[in-house]
Protein backbone atom coordinates (compact mmCIF):
# COMPACT_ATOMS: atom_id res chain seq x y z
CA UNK A 1 0.00 0.00 0.00
CA UNK A 2 2.89 1.98 0.88
CA UNK A 3 4.77 1.24 -2.13
CA UNK A 4 1.79 2.08 -4.60
CA UNK A 5 1.37 5.53 -2.87
CA UNK A 6 4.88 6.54 -2.68
CA UNK A 7 4.81 5.37 -6.92
CA UNK A 8 1.22 7.46 -7.87
CA UNK A 9 2.71 10.22 -5.43
CA UNK A 10 6.23 10.46 -8.07
CA UNK A 11 4.07 9.74 -11.38
CA UNK A 12 1.78 13.14 -9.77
CA UNK A 13 5.10 14.93 -8.65
CA UNK A 14 6.36 14.29 -12.71
CA UNK A 15 3.52 15.30 -14.71
CA UNK A 16 3.54 18.31 -12.10
CA UNK A 17 7.09 18.85 -13.17
CA UNK A 18 6.62 18.25 -17.01
CA UNK A 19 3.60 20.64 -17.17
CA UNK A 20 5.97 23.62 -15.71
CA UNK A 21 8.67 22.89 -18.15
CA UNK A 22 5.73 22.82 -20.54
CA UNK A 23 4.51 26.04 -19.11
CA UNK A 24 8.02 27.59 -19.28
CA UNK A 25 9.03 26.94 -22.55
CA UNK A 26 5.83 28.12 -23.92
CA UNK A 27 6.56 31.77 -21.54
CA UNK A 28 10.00 31.70 -23.10
CA UNK A 29 9.42 30.56 -26.61
CA UNK A 30 6.33 32.57 -27.98
CA UNK A 31 5.85 36.46 -26.16
CA UNK A 32 5.30 39.99 -26.52
CA UNK A 33 8.34 42.15 -26.85
CA UNK A 34 7.60 45.55 -26.76
CA UNK A 35 9.81 48.17 -28.37
CA UNK A 36 11.26 50.46 -25.29
CA UNK A 37 14.81 52.10 -26.59
CA UNK A 38 17.09 53.27 -24.78
CA UNK A 39 18.99 56.67 -25.91
CA UNK A 40 22.05 56.44 -24.62
CA UNK A 41 25.07 53.66 -24.65
CA UNK A 42 26.10 51.13 -27.42
CA UNK A 43 22.63 49.79 -27.51
CA UNK A 44 20.95 53.18 -27.89
CA UNK A 45 17.77 52.45 -30.37
CA UNK A 46 19.40 49.71 -32.08
CA UNK A 47 17.96 46.08 -33.03
CA UNK A 48 20.21 43.49 -32.89
CA UNK A 49 21.06 39.83 -31.87
CA UNK A 50 23.59 40.23 -29.50
CA UNK A 51 22.52 40.49 -25.56
CA UNK A 52 23.28 44.08 -25.03
CA UNK A 53 21.08 45.39 -27.48
CA UNK A 54 17.69 43.30 -25.51
CA UNK A 55 17.68 46.46 -23.75
CA UNK A 56 15.53 48.40 -26.24
CA UNK A 57 12.90 45.82 -25.30
CA UNK A 58 10.53 45.71 -22.35
CA UNK A 59 12.08 43.08 -19.97
CA UNK A 60 15.65 43.99 -20.55
CA UNK A 61 18.67 41.43 -20.64
CA UNK A 62 16.04 38.95 -18.92
CA UNK A 63 13.67 38.83 -21.70
CA UNK A 64 16.21 38.88 -24.23
CA UNK A 65 15.84 39.67 -28.11
CA UNK A 66 12.95 38.54 -29.95
CA UNK A 67 12.61 34.77 -31.37
CA UNK A 68 11.24 33.77 -33.98
CA UNK A 69 7.97 32.59 -31.70
CA UNK A 70 7.72 36.24 -30.39
CA UNK A 71 5.32 39.35 -31.29
CA UNK A 72 7.46 42.48 -31.45
CA UNK A 73 5.38 45.44 -30.77
CA UNK A 74 6.33 48.67 -32.04
CA UNK A 75 3.78 51.46 -30.87
CA UNK A 76 5.39 55.29 -31.70
CA UNK A 77 4.00 57.92 -30.50
CA UNK A 78 6.24 60.41 -32.30
CA UNK A 79 8.32 59.76 -35.37
CA UNK A 80 11.23 57.79 -34.66
CA UNK A 81 13.75 55.39 -36.16
CA UNK A 82 14.84 51.63 -34.96
CA UNK A 83 18.41 51.18 -36.54
CA UNK A 84 19.01 47.39 -37.29
CA UNK A 85 23.03 45.80 -36.91
CA UNK A 86 24.80 45.21 -39.92
CA UNK A 87 24.98 41.74 -41.31
CA UNK A 88 22.38 40.72 -38.77
CA UNK A 89 19.65 38.72 -39.19
CA UNK A 90 16.93 38.84 -36.80
CA UNK A 91 14.26 36.60 -36.06
CA UNK A 92 11.10 37.57 -34.97
CA UNK A 93 7.63 35.77 -35.42
CA UNK A 94 5.45 38.86 -36.16
CA UNK A 95 5.61 42.50 -36.58
CA UNK A 96 2.30 45.16 -35.47
CA UNK A 97 2.74 48.25 -36.32
CA UNK A 98 0.96 51.26 -35.16
CA UNK A 99 1.19 54.77 -33.70
CA UNK A 100 3.45 57.76 -35.65
CA UNK A 101 5.97 56.80 -38.22
CA UNK A 102 8.46 54.62 -37.87
CA UNK A 103 11.77 53.95 -40.09
CA UNK A 104 13.45 50.39 -39.95
CA UNK A 105 16.90 51.47 -40.80
CA UNK A 106 20.00 49.64 -42.07
CA UNK A 107 19.22 47.87 -45.24
CA UNK A 108 22.10 45.31 -44.64
CA UNK A 109 20.25 43.83 -41.61
CA UNK A 110 17.83 41.37 -42.59
CA UNK A 111 14.44 40.57 -40.20
CA UNK A 112 13.71 37.35 -40.53
CA UNK A 113 9.86 36.79 -40.24
CA UNK A 114 8.39 33.25 -39.03
CA UNK A 115 4.67 34.80 -38.87
CA UNK A 116 1.98 33.95 -35.97
CA UNK A 117 1.83 30.02 -37.20
CA UNK A 118 -2.11 30.28 -36.94
CA UNK A 119 -4.44 30.80 -40.17
CA UNK A 120 -3.94 33.36 -41.47
CA UNK A 121 -0.55 32.93 -40.44
CA UNK A 122 -0.25 37.10 -40.17
CA UNK A 123 3.70 38.20 -40.47
CA UNK A 124 3.18 41.71 -40.19
CA UNK A 125 0.55 44.01 -39.40
CA UNK A 126 -0.08 47.58 -39.31
CA UNK A 127 -2.56 49.77 -38.20
CA UNK A 128 -0.38 53.27 -37.70
CA UNK A 129 -1.55 56.81 -38.80
CA UNK A 130 1.98 57.10 -39.69
CA UNK A 131 3.84 55.78 -42.73
CA UNK A 132 5.72 52.42 -41.91
CA UNK A 133 9.42 52.60 -43.79
CA UNK A 134 10.97 49.49 -43.74
CA UNK A 135 14.54 50.33 -45.19
CA UNK A 136 16.03 46.61 -43.64
CA UNK A 137 15.55 43.26 -45.62
CA UNK A 138 13.06 41.05 -44.96
CA UNK A 139 13.02 37.17 -45.63
CA UNK A 140 10.01 35.11 -45.46
CA UNK A 141 10.28 32.07 -42.71
CA UNK A 142 7.56 29.92 -43.35
CA UNK A 143 4.69 29.60 -46.47
CA UNK A 144 1.21 31.15 -46.50
CA UNK A 145 2.26 34.53 -44.93
CA UNK A 146 0.02 37.36 -44.35
CA UNK A 147 1.63 41.12 -44.88
CA UNK A 148 -1.73 43.49 -43.84
CA UNK A 149 -1.98 46.97 -43.99
CA UNK A 150 -5.00 48.41 -42.10
CA UNK A 151 -3.77 52.00 -41.20
CA UNK A 152 -3.86 54.89 -42.85
CA UNK A 153 -0.17 55.16 -43.50
CA UNK A 154 1.57 53.34 -46.04
CA UNK A 155 3.71 50.17 -45.38
CA UNK A 156 6.74 50.57 -47.37
CA UNK A 157 9.30 48.03 -48.33
CA UNK A 158 12.71 50.20 -49.69
CA UNK A 159 15.17 47.12 -48.76
CA UNK A 160 14.77 43.60 -50.54
CA UNK A 161 11.93 41.57 -50.00
CA UNK A 162 12.75 38.19 -50.35
CA UNK A 163 9.71 35.93 -51.10
CA UNK A 164 12.26 32.74 -50.23
CA UNK A 165 10.04 30.28 -52.42
CA UNK A 166 7.15 30.64 -50.44
CA UNK A 167 3.23 32.19 -50.65
CA UNK A 168 2.92 35.71 -49.56
CA UNK A 169 -0.29 37.50 -49.42
CA UNK A 170 -0.21 41.60 -49.49
CA UNK A 171 -3.43 43.02 -48.27
CA UNK A 172 -3.68 47.13 -48.16
CA UNK A 173 -1.67 49.95 -48.87
CA UNK A 174 1.76 48.63 -49.22
CA UNK A 175 4.75 50.06 -51.70
CA UNK A 176 7.38 47.83 -52.43
CA UNK A 177 10.54 48.84 -54.53
CA UNK A 178 13.05 45.28 -54.20
CA UNK A 179 10.03 42.60 -54.36
CA UNK A 180 11.83 39.39 -55.65
CA UNK A 181 12.82 35.77 -54.39
CA UNK A 182 16.80 34.72 -53.83
CA UNK A 183 15.05 31.24 -54.21
CA UNK A 184 13.86 30.18 -57.53
CA UNK A 185 9.78 30.18 -57.14
CA UNK A 186 7.61 31.43 -54.81
CA UNK A 187 4.01 33.52 -55.35
CA UNK A 188 2.96 37.11 -54.30
CA UNK A 189 -0.90 37.71 -54.02
CA UNK A 190 -2.12 40.98 -53.85
CA UNK A 191 -5.70 40.44 -51.87
CA UNK A 192 -6.77 44.08 -51.68
CA UNK A 193 -5.89 48.12 -50.96
CA UNK A 194 -3.48 49.54 -54.08
CA UNK A 195 -0.20 48.55 -54.40
CA UNK A 196 3.03 48.98 -56.06
CA UNK A 197 5.61 45.94 -57.06
CA UNK A 198 9.07 46.83 -58.68
CA UNK A 199 10.91 44.03 -58.55
CA UNK A 200 14.56 43.90 -57.51
CA UNK A 201 16.88 43.96 -60.21
CA UNK A 202 18.95 40.91 -58.91
CA UNK A 203 16.84 38.61 -57.09
CA UNK A 204 13.51 40.02 -58.19
CA UNK A 205 13.37 37.12 -61.61
CA UNK A 206 13.14 34.22 -59.47
CA UNK A 207 9.82 35.13 -57.97
CA UNK A 208 7.81 32.53 -59.94
CA UNK A 209 4.55 34.06 -59.82
CA UNK A 210 2.45 37.46 -59.26
CA UNK A 211 -1.42 37.14 -58.55
CA UNK A 212 -4.22 39.94 -58.40
CA UNK A 213 -7.14 38.73 -56.51
CA UNK A 214 -8.73 42.43 -55.73
CA UNK A 215 -5.70 44.92 -55.59
CA UNK A 216 -4.87 47.61 -58.17
CA UNK A 217 -1.37 46.88 -58.52
CA UNK A 218 1.46 49.17 -60.48
CA UNK A 219 4.80 47.15 -60.71
CA UNK A 220 7.37 46.40 -63.62
CA UNK A 221 7.63 42.90 -63.26
CA UNK A 222 10.15 40.29 -64.31
CA UNK A 223 10.90 37.83 -67.23
CA UNK A 224 10.65 34.98 -65.85
CA UNK A 225 7.40 35.77 -63.42
CA UNK A 226 4.05 34.86 -64.50
CA UNK A 227 0.93 37.85 -63.99
CA UNK A 228 -2.78 36.52 -62.89
CA UNK A 229 -5.54 38.77 -62.55
CA UNK A 230 -8.63 37.17 -61.31
CA UNK A 231 -9.96 40.08 -59.97
CA UNK A 232 -8.71 43.93 -59.34
CA UNK A 233 -6.32 45.23 -61.92
CA UNK A 234 -3.12 45.65 -63.13
CA UNK A 235 -2.02 49.53 -64.42
CA UNK A 236 0.73 50.52 -66.17
CA UNK A 237 3.92 49.20 -67.64
CA UNK A 238 5.85 45.78 -66.95
CA UNK A 239 7.36 42.73 -68.57
CA UNK A 240 6.36 39.12 -67.37
CA UNK A 241 6.83 35.92 -68.66
CA UNK A 242 2.81 35.13 -69.38
CA UNK A 243 0.12 37.35 -68.61
CA UNK A 244 -3.64 36.08 -67.88
CA UNK A 245 -6.90 37.86 -67.47
CA UNK A 246 -9.48 35.71 -66.75
CA UNK A 247 -11.92 38.62 -64.57
CA UNK A 248 -10.03 41.39 -64.27
CA UNK A 249 -8.34 44.76 -65.50
CA UNK A 250 -5.27 45.23 -67.72
CA UNK A 251 -4.80 48.99 -67.72
CA UNK A 252 -2.45 50.13 -70.34
CA UNK A 253 -4.13 53.88 -70.85
CA UNK A 254 -1.29 55.68 -69.55
CA UNK A 255 0.71 55.21 -72.86
CA UNK A 256 2.06 52.08 -71.38
CA UNK A 257 3.75 49.35 -72.66
CA UNK A 258 3.00 45.38 -71.01
CA UNK A 259 5.75 43.11 -72.64
CA UNK A 260 5.16 39.55 -72.43
CA UNK A 261 5.65 35.76 -73.93
CA UNK A 262 1.83 35.20 -74.01
CA UNK A 263 -0.89 37.48 -73.40
CA UNK A 264 -4.24 35.60 -72.37
CA UNK A 265 -7.70 37.50 -71.90
CA UNK A 266 -10.46 34.97 -71.12
CA UNK A 267 -14.71 35.67 -71.06
CA UNK A 268 -14.24 37.70 -67.67
CA UNK A 269 -11.77 39.81 -68.62
CA UNK A 270 -10.89 43.63 -69.42
CA UNK A 271 -8.21 45.52 -71.13
CA UNK A 272 -8.25 49.11 -71.25
CA UNK A 273 -6.11 51.38 -74.35
CA UNK A 274 -6.05 54.74 -76.00
CA UNK A 275 -7.44 55.93 -78.69
CA UNK A 276 -5.65 58.04 -79.82
CA UNK A 277 -1.83 58.74 -82.43
CA UNK A 278 0.07 57.25 -79.25
CA UNK A 279 -1.53 53.64 -79.66
CA UNK A 280 1.58 52.46 -80.57
CA UNK A 281 2.75 53.08 -77.69
CA UNK A 282 0.33 51.16 -75.84
CA UNK A 283 0.91 47.62 -76.94
CA UNK A 284 1.19 44.21 -76.14
CA UNK A 285 4.13 42.23 -77.72
CA UNK A 286 3.81 38.47 -78.11
CA UNK A 287 1.57 35.78 -78.83
CA UNK A 288 -2.19 36.37 -77.10
CA UNK A 289 -5.45 35.56 -77.12
CA UNK A 290 -8.25 37.96 -76.40
CA UNK A 291 -11.33 37.38 -75.03
CA UNK A 292 -13.59 39.39 -72.84
CA UNK A 293 -14.40 43.50 -73.31
CA UNK A 294 -12.01 45.72 -74.81
CA UNK A 295 -12.52 49.99 -74.04
CA UNK A 296 -10.87 52.21 -76.23
CA UNK A 297 -9.92 55.47 -74.19
CA UNK A 298 -11.16 58.21 -76.58
CA UNK A 299 -10.55 60.83 -74.44
CA UNK A 300 -7.42 62.29 -76.94
CA UNK A 301 -9.51 62.02 -80.05
CA UNK A 302 -11.53 65.09 -79.12
CA UNK A 303 -14.46 66.12 -81.49
CA UNK A 304 -12.33 65.54 -84.70
CA UNK A 305 -13.45 63.48 -88.18
CA UNK A 306 -10.96 61.91 -89.85
CA UNK A 307 -10.04 60.72 -93.41
CA UNK A 308 -10.90 57.63 -95.10
CA UNK A 309 -7.83 55.27 -94.30
CA UNK A 310 -6.76 56.58 -91.10
CA UNK A 311 -5.22 54.11 -89.18
CA UNK A 312 -4.12 53.61 -85.88
CA UNK A 313 -2.45 49.98 -84.66
CA UNK A 314 -3.49 48.81 -81.65
CA UNK A 315 -1.24 45.68 -81.31
CA UNK A 316 1.72 46.67 -83.15
CA UNK A 317 4.31 44.53 -82.87
CA UNK A 318 2.48 41.76 -81.42
CA UNK A 319 2.82 38.15 -82.57
CA UNK A 320 -0.64 36.09 -82.20
CA UNK A 321 -1.68 33.12 -80.75
CA UNK A 322 0.46 30.08 -82.29
CA UNK A 323 2.58 32.43 -84.40
CA UNK A 324 -0.32 33.17 -86.97
CA UNK A 325 -0.02 36.31 -89.09
CA UNK A 326 -3.77 36.33 -89.41
CA UNK A 327 -5.29 35.39 -85.95
CA UNK A 328 -8.73 36.03 -86.98
CA UNK A 329 -10.02 33.32 -84.16
CA UNK A 330 -8.23 35.22 -81.68
CA UNK A 331 -8.50 39.16 -81.45
CA UNK A 332 -12.08 38.63 -83.08
CA UNK A 333 -13.34 36.78 -79.73
CA UNK A 334 -14.09 39.71 -77.87
CA UNK A 335 -17.29 39.73 -76.27
CA UNK A 336 -17.53 43.95 -75.73
CA UNK A 337 -15.61 46.74 -77.63
CA UNK A 338 -16.30 50.12 -76.91
CA UNK A 339 -14.83 53.89 -77.35
CA UNK A 340 -15.35 55.23 -73.48
CA UNK A 341 -14.31 58.47 -72.20
CA UNK A 342 -15.15 60.78 -75.37
CA UNK A 343 -18.10 62.06 -75.00
CA UNK A 344 -17.29 64.72 -77.69
CA UNK A 345 -16.11 62.09 -80.20
CA UNK A 346 -18.47 61.72 -83.69
CA UNK A 347 -17.32 57.94 -83.08
CA UNK A 348 -18.23 57.30 -79.51
CA UNK A 349 -20.24 54.48 -78.31
CA UNK A 350 -20.00 50.52 -78.14
CA UNK A 351 -18.76 48.89 -81.28
CA UNK A 352 -20.80 46.19 -83.04
CA UNK A 353 -19.94 43.10 -84.44
CA UNK A 354 -19.77 42.07 -88.16
CA UNK A 355 -18.05 38.60 -88.78
CA UNK A 356 -14.54 39.71 -88.06
CA UNK A 357 -14.90 43.44 -87.51
CA UNK A 358 -15.90 46.15 -85.01
CA UNK A 359 -18.09 48.56 -86.41
CA UNK A 360 -18.32 51.87 -84.38
CA UNK A 361 -21.33 54.42 -84.01
CA UNK A 362 -21.86 56.29 -87.26
CA UNK A 363 -20.37 59.95 -87.49
CA UNK A 364 -21.55 63.04 -88.95
CA UNK A 365 -19.72 62.62 -92.29
CA UNK A 366 -21.05 58.87 -92.63
CA UNK A 367 -17.14 57.43 -91.74
CA UNK A 368 -16.74 54.59 -88.79
CA UNK A 369 -14.07 53.51 -86.78
CA UNK A 370 -13.51 49.70 -88.00
CA UNK A 371 -11.58 47.27 -85.34
CA UNK A 372 -10.26 44.98 -88.27
CA UNK A 373 -9.36 41.53 -86.27
CA UNK A 374 -7.39 40.10 -89.06
CA UNK A 375 -4.65 43.42 -88.51
CA UNK A 376 -4.98 44.42 -85.35
CA UNK A 377 -6.05 47.76 -86.71
CA UNK A 378 -8.40 50.37 -85.81
CA UNK A 379 -9.29 51.83 -89.48
CA UNK A 380 -11.55 55.00 -90.58
CA UNK A 381 -14.02 53.80 -93.57
CA UNK A 382 -16.74 54.74 -95.61
CA UNK A 383 -19.92 53.26 -94.74
CA UNK A 384 -19.40 49.67 -93.98
CA UNK A 385 -22.96 48.78 -95.22
CA UNK A 386 -21.88 50.16 -99.06
CA UNK A 387 -18.72 48.20 -99.13
CA UNK A 388 -20.29 44.69 -97.27
CA UNK A 389 -23.50 45.76 -100.37
CA UNK A 390 -20.63 45.97 -102.83
CA UNK A 391 -19.32 42.86 -102.18
CA UNK A 392 -22.97 40.91 -101.84
CA UNK A 393 -23.21 42.44 -105.17
CA UNK A 394 -20.12 40.79 -106.80
CA UNK A 395 -21.27 37.27 -105.86
CA UNK A 396 -24.89 38.02 -106.50
CA UNK A 397 -23.71 38.42 -110.19
CA UNK A 398 -21.53 36.11 -110.29
CA UNK A 399 -23.78 33.46 -108.57
CA UNK A 400 -26.05 34.68 -111.93
CA UNK A 401 -24.22 34.62 -114.29
CA UNK A 402 -23.21 30.48 -113.28
CA UNK A 403 -26.74 29.43 -113.14
CA UNK A 404 -27.54 30.58 -116.60
CA UNK A 405 -24.23 29.01 -117.99
CA UNK A 406 -25.44 26.04 -116.55
CA UNK A 407 -28.96 26.19 -117.31
CA UNK A 408 -27.57 26.52 -121.16
CA UNK A 409 -25.83 23.65 -120.63
CA UNK A 410 -28.96 21.71 -119.29
CA UNK A 411 -30.58 23.38 -122.19
CA UNK A 412 -28.76 21.94 -125.26
CA UNK A 413 -27.77 18.45 -123.57
CA UNK A 414 -31.75 18.12 -123.35
CA UNK A 415 -32.31 19.37 -127.04
CA UNK A 416 -28.73 17.32 -128.33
Amino acid sequence: MSSKFSLSRAVAVALVAIGSVASLGTDAFAANRTWTPVNTGTAQTRWGTGLVYASNWSGGTAAGNPTSADTGIFNATSTRTITGIAGNFLPIGTMTLSGAQQTFATPSATIVLSGTGAVPNVAIASNATGNQIIQMGVQIANANTVIKNTGTGDLRFTGFFDVNNDYVKGEGQINMTNLGSSVVGGTYEAVSGTQSLFFDPTNGKNLANVVISGATVTGDGSSSTNLSITSGSYVGNGTFKNVTNSSGVVDLTDNSVLSTTSFTQTAGGTTLMNANSDLTSSTVFGNFELGGSLSLDGSGLGSSLYAYGTTWSLFSGANYTGGSASPLDDASNFSAFALANSPSSPYNGTFTKYGQEWISPQASDGTYLVFQAASGNLVVVPEPSTMVFAGLGVAMSGWTMWKKRRLGKLLAAKAG
